[in-house]
């Protein structure tokens, strides 16, 4: 069962900046946490919100989180019982926020109190949809970061960057900032890391706006309140990663494909032609004008499927459009002042 705590705002006086950060076992430094942010938020020189929405945690993080938000009336605390992931949390606290512009970060602002600052202002100055916190453009770095986990993220990245068709360094990354507009018009369903990817796929579908700011990661060892990172999630991370990835890069991977095929095949035909006309090599060849032909007819099927990942890929910007236009739809049901029936209601 979902649960809120903290008075909030009401929707007549929404704020100007909502900060979501999911938590799950943040017991060693989440009270800390929530009084620091706290404090840079004041700092801001805007109204804000911020909730915090615990991702059924099993130790005592929840009642930690509670204690430092009570005397906070902008603060909410978001709970719901059993553990189901990043995805579902950010989608709780999307749904709930209210300000003009959203900042989604990790709740052990392993980047710093400021980089809600930064988020905003960025997001003020570029006039973009999205704001992506980046390690790897110039200015940003990791500190305390193994050197596998950095070599993994930007391999990753790397990957994800070429799968998109984009330049974007850091799409696998949750610390970003939104417009309300734009988070609140995706019809977003994943419940695990992977809406990362969602968000951004759905994004630029959707000819979204965006721009990246570089930023600085750093770790705290486990001793000193981190969490330790590793270990077969780090894995099944990378490769439903990588897996989504290859999926967007269909067409174009289909495209090189085609062309390389196309471009032997012509060239082996060729080849083979000459020397049965000519006779210019002086030792035997096989029938290159059948294994040409036969791998024109390969580059002809991978052309036919590069065909379909085009309309596929046309297809599926299709749904998101319209995915797009019934969220603005039930947004607008939900104004109404009788709403929609709570059995109608999705998570």
């Amino acid at each position: 069962m979902k649960q809120q705590t903290g008075k909030g705002q009401g929707a007549a006086d929404a704020p100007v900046v909502s900060l979501i950060t999911p938590m799950f076992n943040e017991s060693d430094r989440i009270e800390a946490n929530v009084k620091g942010v706290i404090e840079a938020l004041k700092k801001l020189g805007v109204s804000w919100e911020y909730i915090l929405v615990d991702d059924g945690s099993t130790d005592d993080s929840l009642e930690k989180a509670r204690r430092a938000a009570k005397d906070e009336p902008n603060c909410r605390v978001i709970h719901y019982d059993s553990n189901r992931g990043r995805g579902y949390a950010l989608r709780q606290g999307f749904a709930a926020a209210r300000g003009e512009f959203v900042i989604a970060t990790e709740s052990d602002f392993s980047w710093g109190f400021q980089i809600v600052g930064k988020l905003l202002n960025a997001l003020k100055e570029t006039n973009a949809d999205i704001v992506i916190a980046s390690v790897h453009l110039p200015g940003g770095g990791m500190e305390n970061v193994p050197l596998f986990r950095s070599l993994l993220s930007k391999f990753g990245n790397s990957v994800a960057k070429r799968a998109f068709g984009n330049n974007l360094t850091m799409i696998t990354g949750m610390t970003r900032g939104y417009r309300r507009e734009a988070i609140k018009s995706l019809h977003l369903e994943e419940n695990s890391k992977e809406i990362h990817l969602e968000i951004v796929a759905k994004s630029l579908a959707l000819g979204y706006k965006i721009v990246e700011i570089p930023a600085t990661i750093s770790w705290a060892p486990p001793g000193e309140g981190g969490k330790a990172r590793g270990g077969f999630g780090i894995f099944k991370f990378v490769s439903s990663h990588l897996f989504i990835s290859f999926q967007r890069a269909s067409v174009r991977m289909m495209a090189w494909l085609a062309a390389f095929f196309a471009v032997v095949g012509v060239l082996t035909v060729m080849v083979g032609a000459l020397h049965k006309i000519y006779r210019f090599l002086p030792f035997p060849l096989p029938n290159l004008v059948i294994y040409g032909l036969i791998i024109c007819v390969i580059a002809f099927l991978i052309f036919f499927f590069l065909v379909l990942s085009i309309q596929l890929e046309y297809l599926y910007k299709s749904v998101v459009h319209i995915q797009s236009q019934l969220t603005a739809l039930e947004r607008k049901l939900d104004a109404l002042p009788n709403g929609r029936p709570e059995a109608e209601r999705k998570d």
